[in-house]
């Protein structure tokens, strides 16, 4: 038995070797344990929100390098060099030359575009502020990639009007010492500069009347309402409601991000966004809408229909594992089931075989015995018989699931030897 199961299993155990060697060539690398991720100055609320993502995706295994920047522009180009996977970038600044290679995860957190002014000018609109001094942000920053097509729109120029390129900090500083006129500022609605400059009393807030016409424009832009008393209730700051542009702050990320990366980060997003902020709603985000660069098709995926069977019940390197191992379904689809099918009807016709063939010796010499006149013909053939019996008995092994068929044919090997010996009598018997 064991002669004829290797026969059988060794060169099947081979094949399915040489099939899930040759399948496992084709399973994807997996994902790194370190990601870099790009971020606004250190300090600033994009930082802050990449030291709350580092420690979820510490409890992973998961290492996330912070690398600050001076703004969104400079994130994308880090992104574009390769030199981080991620980074934290406003909406309303991607232009052509980041346009390929860059996807989107998600939206993040509402961002509104706060143009402080002095009471003194009073605008009304963008359009007003045409000859007045305007800090819009320091070059490379998200806030004047965002600022310059809107004032550009307005016809505000540097023509007729005259413009800063300093940071938030040294804007409202000189807003507040009356140096400039306006300062435009994208930021988060807690950050303690827009606190104070609410708090001036020299200084007021531009209500954005035209909002909707904003947004028709740019699919990146909607409108937030900052409510009576929302910033300082006790204070009552604003001490009216205030109708703000707004964009939103994504993740950003190299088509080339490792898909279960790209589950993890937003399984992270997720806990963040749960209970919401100032602006946001309990779970409004991560979200797909606003976003300028095309939508990773795993993210979206992702947050319309949530993480996959594995990813439920099993930690993510567990799932990620058995995820990037299903390639190896196909050679036990393909050739293993159907290997290990017709392997045991082999292994059956082999044992089978084995008794089958005695059959035909017994048969000759059934047939021969009628025929049979002579006394050594009979010895020679139950010579022949008794050979076969010993053979059977001390050379060949039956599994014990086919012993009956074992058995039924000695029955009959000691059929045919009776019948020997009776022919034997009936020849001695004419002899005589």
């Amino acid at each position: 038995m064991k002669c004829d199961s290797c026969k059988i299993w060794i060169p099947a155990i081979i094949l399915i070797l040489l099939s899930l060697v040759f399948a496992y060539q084709f399973v994807e690398p997996p994902p790194s344990k370190e990601i870099n991720i790009a971020t606004g100055r250190e300090g600033g609320g994009y930082h802050q929100f990449a030291l709350k993502y580092q420690k979820l995706l510490a409890e992973e295994k998961i290492s996330l390098d912070i690398v600050p920047t001076a703004g969104s522009m400079e994130v994308l180009e880090q992104l574009k060099a390769g030199n981080v996977s991620i980074g934290l970038v406003q909406g309303g600044v991607k232009t052509a030359e980041f346009g390929e290679g860059l996807q989107s995860l998600a939206s993040l957190f509402y961002e509104p575009l706060w143009v402080f002014h002095r009471k003194e000018i009073s605008p009304n609109y963008l359009f007003d502020l045409r000859g007045k001094r305007l800090a819009i942000g320091e070059k490379g920053s998200g806030t004047r990639a965002l600022v310059l097509p809107l004032l550009r729109d307005n016809k505000v120029n540097v023509d007729n009007s005259t413009f800063l390129d300093i940071s938030s900090k040294n804007a409202a500083e000189k807003l507040m010492a009356g140096e400039i006129d306006a300062a435009f500022f994208v930021t988060s609605p807690t950050a303690s500069i827009i606190t104070k400059l609410l708090n001036h009393v020299d200084i007021d807030l531009l209500h954005f009347r035209r909002h909707t016409a904003y947004e028709q424009r740019y699919s990146f832009l909607t409108s937030v309402k900052i409510g009576e008393g929302m910033i300082d209730l006790e204070n009552n700051i604003p001490h009216e409601d205030k109708i703000l542009l707004a964009t939103t702050a994504s993740l950003i990320a190299r088509n080339d991000l490792h898909p279960d990366i790209a589950h993890l980060l937003l399984t992270k997003l997720i806990i963040l966004g749960k209970i919401g902020g100032l602006l946001e709603k309990p779970k409004e985000f991560p979200s797909t809408k606003f976003s300028e660069f095309p939508v990773n098709e795993e993210a979206e995926y992702f947050l319309k229909n949530g993480p996959n069977f594995l990813q439920k019940i099993f930690p993510f390197w567990v799932a990620s594992t058995l995820d990037r191992l299903k390639i190896m379904l196909i050679p036990l689809i393909a050739i293993i089931i159907p290997l290990l099918k017709g392997a045991l009807p082999i292994y059956r016709w082999r044992i089978r075989f084995k008794i089958f063939r005695m059959y035909g010796i017994l048969r000759e010499l059934d047939v021969k015995i009628n025929n049979t006149s002579s006394l050594n013909e009979i010895e020679e053939d139950t010579k022949q018989i008794k050979a076969l019996q010993k053979e059977i008995i001390e050379q060949i092994k039956v599994p014990l699931s086919y012993m009956g068929e074992f058995y039924d044919f000695q029955m009959h090997i000691q059929l045919i030897l009776t019948r020997l010996e009776e022919r034997r009598k009936e020849i001695l018997s004419q002899s005589i």
